[in-house]
């Protein structure tokens, strides 16, 4: 499976995004192995010899390495047990490289391959070919809830963003220890089984989400890897909108959900802000590469040369002088993730990150375990497009998105890339008191809170859905409160129904109490039936029985480490900050029948805590 540092481990290749190539792969295989990999056709098997298989794949789109993925395992494709209109509409837009129009819808800007943009019937086709792999023990969760979310999340990113960059997509539901809720490669996505159990809700998302990337991180990616926020951040802010269409949500409920998210966000970012390095909180490092001794000058021209072997692109040796040249401080963690501190020297804005000319970039906390559990890029990108697409209105904003992904697919940019672009094409009177500079400033190059995200927030007026939540937490509170031998019927509290994210918006609410007893405990997983809730809510809710020790449920807590693996770290840390034995025996219990399992990054994270 792809990743910006791990992928050289698998196969000979060149990490840095500018190293794009094509590739091609067969692999081999016992035969009740499924193998899917990222490539432009539905591979079938060929019998080699009884008991082996041999499965081929291909793309023609130069990708980064990283972008690489492939998995190997016994799954069964799944199937919607009738054939739905759905089906029928996406068989009837689906169709073959032969029957293609090849017609020039518009120019393209990257190198030259076999662009579905500049093919006129893959504009118009709403809903890709797409398969879903999962155990079969899973087969009845994948028809209830995933099965009818797929042609409408493909329906609804198509009517957002247009055409698909990819000719097909699998789906793979992937184990409980896999380390997150999802992930998006070339022609695949891997979803975790967490988002099949509950409601279609955290599925939905979650899918429009890993969706979002086909155009945002895939098509288009972030030249140097230190600005992820232009693949988070846009996966995240198009995932309310692809998700309210595929739902076919009415404007004012679209706005409310809407709303209701980003006040979820909201407080999560204020969390990692609290809890997280300032250094940690930045979206664009202003970094100067440095060559500090002759350990690190090898490194660095090794890793040169060997680009410059990759890509047949000239070594530049003033390069190497010049850089050596500049007056900065460094300190190193490890050899591939310089974090240099620069003094008295302002950057040029056209070197984000820094990508030099030769293409070497620099990751910057890339080998932080805990890197990969934040949400800063996610969240601080997502407010600052929802920021730009309120000040320029969804119409004018949407429209620029269209594009600009015509304009960049198949290609690598930059911050300014998207915000130059943007300020350019927007009316003069929309981009009042908008600029480059000021945008980094405020948003990409300082940790914290974005002054305009406070200023707006502490201005806004809380929607609908919220007030709700509002509501049913002062009863709550009044339940709590009320003594035991009071049972008046006429001063029982009647609850209303909460959509899944009001009720996470609540259970968060109640975290915030020092006491709830146990009798308003078993009440709240009465009402709610919060051990059947997605994972968002379950997880909430087993934060609520590690605060206040309530013991008959901490049989739901252990099911959570075990079976969500991908959420379950932060539950480890809370039950060892309890100081609680029973609650860190119970912790530590469940890390030694998982740790065998467990992703290496997530294991090494939770073996901090616990011992």
């Amino acid at each position: 499976m792809g990743s910006p540092i791990n992928n050289r481990a698998l196969f000979p290749c060149q990490e840095p995004p500018v190293a794009m190539s094509t590739w091609q792969a067969t692999v081999r295989a016992a035969a009740s192995f499924v193998v899917l990999m990222s490539g432009e056709h539905s591979a079938k098997p060929t019998q080699l010899q009884e008991g082996c298989s041999s499965w081929h794949y291909y793309v023609t789109m130069p990708m980064p390495a990283s972008t690489f993925t492939i998995a190997v395992g016994s799954w069964t494709e799944m199937k919607p047990e009738t054939c739905s209109s759905n089906d029928l509409a996406a068989e009837r837009r689906s169709f073959s490289p032969s029957d293609a129009d090849f017609g020039c819808v518009g120019v393209c800007c990257h190198v030259d391959y076999p662009c579905r943009f500049q093919n006129a019937s893959a504009a118009i086709q709403e809903i890709i070919p797409h398969r879903v792999f999962a155990p079969v023990c899973l087969q009845g969760a994948c028809q209830e809830t995933l099965l009818p979310l797929v042609p409408l999340c493909l329906s609804a990113a198509h009517s957002v963003l247009g055409t698909h960059p990819f000719s097909r997509l699998d789906i793979l539901i992937v184990p409980a220890n896999f380390p997150s809720l999802g992930m998006a490669s070339p022609h695949i996505i891997f979803l975790s089984q967490s988002t099949l159990i509950g409601r279609s809700h955290l599925c939905g998302t979650r899918l429009c989400h890993e969706i979002a990337h086909a155009w945002f991180g895939l098509a288009i990616g972030a030249r140097d890897w230190t600005e992820e926020w232009l693949s988070e951040g846009f996966a995240t802010h198009l995932e309310d909108v692809f998700w309210a269409k595929a739902q076919q949500l009415a404007p004012h409920e679209a706005r409310e959900q809407q709303e209701l998210r980003a006040c979820l966000r909201w407080r999560r970012l204020q969390d990692e802000v609290r809890s997280s390095p300032e250094e940690m909180q930045v979206l664009r490092y202003l970094l100067v590469p440095v060559l500090v001794s002759a350990g690190i000058m090898y490194w660095s021209i090794r890793q040169r040369l060997n680009l410059c072997l990759a890509t047949r692109a000239p070594c530049k040796g003033t390069d190497l002088a010049a850089e050596s040249s500049l007056g900065t401080s460094i300190y190193v963690q490890h050899p591939y993730m310089l974090c240099l501190r620069t003094y008295g020297i302002k950057p040029n804005k056209e070197k984000t990150g820094f990508v030099s000319d030769s293409g070497s970039s620099v990751i910057k906390h890339g080998l932080n375990p805990e890197k990969v559990f934040m949400q800063v890029h996610y969240l601080k990108g997502y407010f600052l497009l929802r920021f730009l697409a309120r000040r320029l209105g969804d119409d004018t904003y949407f429209s620029f998105l269209r594009k600009f992904v015509h304009t960049f697919h198949g290609q690598l940019i930059l911050s300014q890339d998207f915000l130059q672009m943007l300020l350019e094409n927007i009316p003069e009177e929309k981009g009042l008191e908008l600029s480059v500079e000021s945008i980094f400033q405020d948003w990409l190059e300082s940790s914290g809170i974005p002054q305009p995200l406070q200023t707006e927030r502490q201005a806004g007026a809380e929607c609908g859905l919220v007030r709700q939540v509002g509501v049913e937490v002062e009863k709550w509170n009044r339940v709590s409160r009320r003594p035991r031998k009071r049972k008046r019927r006429g001063t029982e509290e009647v609850f209303e129904k909460l959509l899944p994210d009001q009720l996470v918006l609540l259970l968060e609410h109640l975290l915030e109490q020092k006491t709830l007893n146990p009798r308003t405990l078993q009440r709240l997983e009465r009402t709610y039936h919060l051990p059947q809730q997605d994972a968002e809510v379950r997880h909430r809710w087993c934060e609520l029985i590690v605060k206040h020790k309530y013991t008959k449920a901490y049989k739901n807590v252990e099911r959570f480490l075990q079976e969500d693996q991908a959420m379950g770290i932060y539950l480890y840390g809370e039950l060892m900050l309890s100081e609680d034995a029973r609650q860190q025996q119970l912790a530590r219990r469940c890390f030694e029948l998982t740790k065998g399992q467990m992703d290496m990054c997530s294991a090494q994270v939770v073996a901090e805590m616990l011992f």
